[in-house]
């Protein structure tokens, strides 16, 4: 584990109670978060390995998934995330995992959900996780990752004050881009404007792609 991964998962055990407490509800307001959810749920049903949450913090993204029937587990970084997943939903499945380097076989994984994780990463380490993320899927298996979107190219990779750690906000098309150059395919990419009043002014990102093969196995 790096300097950056010891650096997140100290800031995140220290929040842990706390963003549990702020995020557990988090789905509830987001129509838009939802409906791509729904989408990839269609893509992963009936895959033969399960699908992970990484960077699952207290675990409600994990929950939702269940509820629309698909085999999950979740992973974050930080085992003070984890243990507030296990405590708030001790029927899913939830363990200690970096997302940069993943504890699975190859084509082991029917699909992956990555929410405002790929923020904490040092931009250049992107395309090499994305690579490690292609490793672990099926064949056909789908990716959703959601980010804090850039207006412009140029600001791609710039860090902000991220209320636990330091993120970076990343330009959808750069993201797309390095998902294409590891192999993913079939992208499809929403964006959503930060509304006026929004605390950052940075656009909700979400990217869907999918390892080329067979849509079931």
């Amino acid at each position: 584990m790096g300097p950056m991964s010891t650096e997140v998962r100290a800031a995140y055990d220290a929040m842990a109670e706390r963003y549990a407490a702020l995020f557990l509800t988090d789905l509830d307001q987001d129509d838009n978060a939802r409906a791509w959810l729904a989408s990839f749920a269609a893509l992963a049903a009936g895959r033969r390995g399960p699908v992970a949450d990484l960077g699952c913090g207290p675990g409600h993204v994990v929950d939702h998934l269940s509820g629309l029937g698909l085999d999950v587990v979740g992973y974050d970084l930080s085992p003070g995330q984890v243990a507030q997943a296990r405590l708030a939903f001790p029927a899913e499945r939830f363990d200690v995992c970096d997302l940069t380097a993943i504890d699975r076989p190859d084509r082991s994984l029917g699909g992956i959900v990555s929410r405002y994780s790929i923020i904490h990463l040092d931009p250049s380490t992107i395309a090499g996780t994305f690579g490690e993320w292609y490793r672990v899927l099926e064949r056909g298996a789908p990716v959703l990752v959601s980010f804090f979107g850039s207006l412009t190219a140029d600001a791609h990779g710039t860090p902000f004050d991220h209320k636990v750690v330091t993120a970076h906000e990343l330009f959808p098309a750069e993201i797309a881009r390095l998902l294409t150059t590891v192999g993913f395919g079939d992208v499809e990419v929403g964006v959503l404007p930060a509304p006026d009043d929004a605390l950052r002014p940075f656009d909700q990102a979400t990217i869907m792609a999918r390892v080329p093969g067979p849509i079931r196995q």
